[in-house]
């Protein structure tokens, strides 16, 4: 059984990191002349003609602002960036041998379910205090197609992301031998499984219209967390599905799950494509989140 100290990270990374940047009446017309004659006719126009010069150079002035503004709220640092820079406060970097021995040499029988990514474990360990505490470990797949660079794309963004409505990455495990490559995560345990399983798993009882209405306002949270949560980076989630909605002890929902995530817009970029590739092997196919919340 492994032993490790738990440290309380904070959350000053993201408070330290998050900077504020900063953002006439009309004067009222002189009368007019009542309109005698020609002369008078031909003031009047001067002094629309005038007014309708201010105007275009105020919309000029405006439209020539705007990029400034537009690129003052553009994110201007990349995921890699802040993961650098938060990451290695935030995660712990796991022995294999440790998670070995919390998972029973990865025991069939402490095996909660698996993906496209691999298989996930439930884990025990004990605390500085001598407490047990349960996580979950996720081992990639030796066969899986998705591999190394979405196991980095969890390490990166969950690293860096914190928010009630996402899943906690505790630390990772990345050991390479001349036999194999091992890439493990180790997450908060999740007693209540998936969304998916609750909705299409007979063996659990239906959901309550509270809980339903509890799940699906959690899920929106931290989807507009990923958009416009963090002030450096926005994120688009690409992977929205009952399966990847985990629920604790409570019921509340925490979006899992980021190898697909990807980074919004930045400075300098203005489209970013969202296309998942289909067919990918070993994923299982996904099933309507929302939706099937309402039926």
């Amino acid at each position: 059984m492994g032993c490790f100290a738990f440290r309380s990270g904070g959350k000053s990374g993201s408070s330290s990191s998050t900077s504020s940047r900063p953002q006439q009446h009309p004067r009222p017309g002189a009368r007019t002349p009542p309109a005698k004659s020609a002369p008078a006719s031909t003031s009047s126009s001067s002094s629309s003609s005038g007014a309708g010069a201010g105007a275009q150079s105020n919309t000029k002035a405006a439209a020539a602002s705007a990029p400034a503004a537009a690129s003052s709220a553009t994110p201007t640092r990349t995921i890699q960036e802040l993961s650098e820079e938060r990451g290695a406060q935030r995660l712990r970097v796991f022995d294999l041998d440790e998670l070995g021995s919390a998972t029973n040499g990865f025991s069939r029988a402490l095996k909660l379910g698996e993906g496209g990514f691999g298989s996930v474990y439930r884990a025990f360990f004990r605390s500085a205090a001598g407490a047990r505490v349960v996580l979950a470990v996720k081992r990639l797949n030796q066969r899986s197609l998705q591999g190394h660079k979405q196991w980095l794309a969890e390490v990166q963004f969950l690293g860096v992301l914190e928010h009630p409505n996402l899943v906690k990455l505790i630390g990772y495990c990345a050991v390479d031998s001349e036999a194999s490559k091992h890439r493990l995560l180790v997450y908060e345990f999740m007693p209540n499984k998936s969304l998916d399983d609750h909705l299409f798993n007979r063996a659990h009882p239906p959901l309550s219209w509270r809980l339903r209405l509890q799940i699906m306002l959690g899920a929106a949270r931290g989807l507009d967390y990923l958009h416009e949560g963090v002030p450096e980076v926005q994120v688009i989630y690409r992977d929205f599905k009952a399966s990847n909605v985990l629920l604790d002890a409570e019921f509340k929902p925490k979006l899992s799950d980021f190898g697909l995530a990807r980074e919004g817009p930045t400075e300098g970029k203005t489209h970013v494509s969202t296309a998942v590739r289909s067919g990918l092997q070993g994923r299982p196919r996904s099933r309507p989140c929302i939706m099937s919340l309402l039926a």
